[in-house]
């Protein structure tokens, strides 16, 4: 009943508002996916449209993130890892809290910690830091990264391969997950595809050059009905 009354409050001018400032909500997902285009691992935001969207604005409007694999590309850096299947690598941030990424562009730092290229921590299966307890030499020739995710590094010395770990792959929930198909060598590209926001963006342009010239006119005859009724009094 509160949802029906609030919808009936609404008259013609505040609902082409509202329809223009959806439009804008979701011509905003369009060109952040746009811009993010060359970013490794970035997945798209698609926005899902509720029920009586027009009378609520851009609170209708529900970003969801499309878990569509991008394409792999072969990177030939022995650090970098995509997956082929979903999932999401763990990262800690500063603050203490894990982030997910697709983004396996890995390095290690002077101390032997794994690191995603901004500096984060990346996280073993364990839930710690994946850590190096033996530095390679050549990362072409000495590490190996498995299907499931497992690091090993060849000890010359010994002539054996060695673990350093096995990375941390979530699901979208958080939840550690064994069902990977890690692939080193290679990086995944962002799942957008510019052809499809553009064409996406072409009818929200004209829905809100349509709201616009509804608020226009709507506009022009209430300012009309003002003077009229400023004359007649």
């Amino acid at each position: 009943m509160v949802l029906r009354g609030y919808i009936y409050d609404n008259d013609g001018m505040t609902i082409s508002m509202k329809g223009m400032h959806t439009d804008v909500s979701i011509l905003n997902m369009h060109t952040d996916n746009i811009a993010n285009f060359g970013i490794p691992g970035y997945q798209r935001r698609k926005p899902v449209i509720t029920t009586f969207a027009e009378y609520l604005g851009p609170d209708g409007v529900d970003p969801v993130v499309d878990t569509t694999i991008g394409r792999l590309r072969r990177s030939g850096r022995p650090l970098d890892v995509a997956l082929s299947t979903k999932g999401y690598f763990q990262r800690l941030m500063p603050d203490g809290h894990i982030e997910l990424t697709r983004d396996g562009r890995f390095e290690l730092d002077k101390n032997g910690a794994l690191r995603s290229l901004d500096g984060k921590p990346i996280l073993s299966s364990s839930g710690t830091p994946v850590q190096f307890t033996v530095m390679p030499t050549n990362l072409e020739k000495e590490v190996k990264i498995s299907p499931n995710g497992e690091i090993q590094v060849f000890i010359q010395q010994t002539g054996k391969m060695t673990s350093m770990g096995k990375l941390g792959i979530a699901n979208e929930q958080g939840t550690p997950t064994s069902d990977v198909n890690v692939a080193q060598y290679y990086v995944e590209d962002a799942n957008v595809m510019l052809q499809d926001e553009y064409a996406a963006m072409m009818p929200l342009r004209r829905e809100f050059e349509s709201n616009r010239q509804l608020f226009i006119m709507q506009n022009d005859n209430l300012s009309r009905a003002i003077q009229e009724l400023g004359r007649t009094q």
